[in-house]
């Protein structure tokens, strides 16, 4: 990975995001879905201005959550169904469990695309949905869910992009070695499927 071009502050960095989001990249660490898996999940992976640059939403799940406990994640969970009967788009989705979670409110993210589909150990087939947040980070105040969320932090993409905070992996899940994406930012470890989403992200970025 390389450093962040300078010309990608937030008032240019609009154009590149959405042409990275229409790339043929697909995940390639991802497990293939099972027999009748049905459960359908999406997450924001939410851009925000902090100081003119684009910084990235991470939350840490609390150790009080069904599952991934003290993960970090984007926020985000599981597709519910309506009154009608189907399910959620993963645009409703992403942006409910965003607001139940941390308060950004639907109406301050535009929404600009999504990664490819992402099939979990956890048995989840996700949407990674992709905004940028309308306010800067400063004007913002998180509103955490005291249940799910420990904590919410911006990470500037710069620091995502250094080489230093990237590390490939693996990881034993059962009788299988999973090869995982790691960054590490200041104590918090950031992998699972969040990390392959994030380095799914910066490879696209870095191709246009």
């Amino acid at each position: 990975m390389s450093a962040l071009p300078t010309s990608w502050n937030w008032e240019h960095f609009k154009g590149p995001l959405e042409a990275a989001l229409k790339k043929n990249l697909p995940f390639s660490k991802r497990r293939p879905p099972m027999e009748n898996e049905q459960k359908l999940a999406a997450v924001l992976v939410l851009f925000g201005n902090q100081n003119g640059k684009p910084s990235l939403l991470i939350t840490r799940r609390t150790e009080t959550v069904e599952t991934h406990k003290g993960q970090m994640a984007f926020p985000g969970g599981r597709c519910d169904r309506k009154g009608d009967g189907q399910f959620e788009t993963s645009i409703e989705a992403a942006l409910r469990e965003t607001y139940e979670e941390v308060g950004i409110a639907p109406d301050d993210v535009e929404i600009c695309g999504e990664l490819s589909d992402l099939w979990t150990v956890t048995g989840y087939l996700v949407t990674p949905v992709v905004g940028l947040l309308k306010v800067e980070t400063e004007r913002l105040s998180f509103v955490t869910s005291e249940h799910e969320i420990a904590e919410a932090f911006w990470v500037p993409l710069s620091v995502l992009m250094d080489p230093g905070t990237y590390r490939y992996e693996k990881i034993r899940f059962g009788e299988v070695d999973y090869p995982i994406d790691v960054f590490q930012v200041a104590d918090h470890r950031i992998w699972g499927a969040t990390g392959s989403m994030i380095k799914n992200l910066l490879d696209r970025l870095q191709s246009v």
